[in-house]
């Protein structure tokens, strides 16, 4: 027998509705978890946001937990098809293609600086939200631009330095200027917001990073 609108709405949304509402929650809990840490967020904000019923947040995700692990991964995967949509054929060198990847990591960091804000909210805990970003944010990241400084070191463009001090220059310095815009625009040196500044942001980073071997 065919179930009719009033039976259908007590049970699982229609498919073309739930997808959208879906998206909608985790938008919104990337934004909120990106502006006030895991703490600061309840699921019935992130179900306000999107005019949902808190209800719908549980059924699809679960608990609050769980949002914010679905919501780091939405956040995820668009960086990461970004960064995809951005890079053309593999360049011949370490050096061209960490230069690459730099100026690709800035720009992404300006267009989602949510994905900074939620380290710094949540990335320097022992607890498993520290641990998850640890190994699935940040991790993957760093073992791909390691191979890349290991390169460049070994090509003699960058100094003989630890890995992991010239990672977090890159990541932190790259991406904070833009996850703290307030801050950053309180000094000279243009609108951080604008695609000329973020330019130039990491056009500064390379520049730094490699003239530093030559010196």
């Amino acid at each position: 027998m065919a179930q009719t609108s009033s039976e259908r709405s007590r049970g699982r949304p229609r498919l073309e509705k739930s997808d959208d509402l879906r998206r909608a929650i985790l938008n919104a809990a990337v934004d909120l978890f990106g502006a006030r840490g895991f703490d600061g967020v309840s699921l019935s904000q992130i179900a306000t946001e999107v005019g949902a019923d808190v209800a719908l947040t549980r059924y699809y995700f679960g608990s609050k937990h769980e949002v914010w692990i679905a919501a780091i991964a939405h956040l995820i995967e668009q960086v990461e098809a970004e960064t995809d949509r951005r890079s053309d054929t593999e360049k011949s060198s370490s050096t061209d293609q960490l230069k690459v990847a730099i100026q690709d990591f800035i720009s992404v960091s300006a267009k989602w600086p949510q994905l900074s804000r939620i380290i710094v909210f949540d990335g320097d805990k022992t607890d498993e939200r520290g641990k998850y970003i640890a190994q699935h944010v940040v991790r993957p990241f760093y073992k791909r631009m390691s191979k890349l400084i290991r390169g460049a070191k070994l090509e003699g463009t960058i100094p003989n330095v630890s890995e992991r001090t010239l990672f977090f220059m890159i990541t932190h310095g790259g991406s904070f200027p833009m996850a703290l815009p307030a801050l950053t625009n309180s000094f000279p040196g243009g609108d951080i917001k604008t695609q000329r500044a973020v330019m130039a942001h990491g056009d500064a980073i390379i520049e730094l990073i490699f003239h530093a071997s030559a010196t």
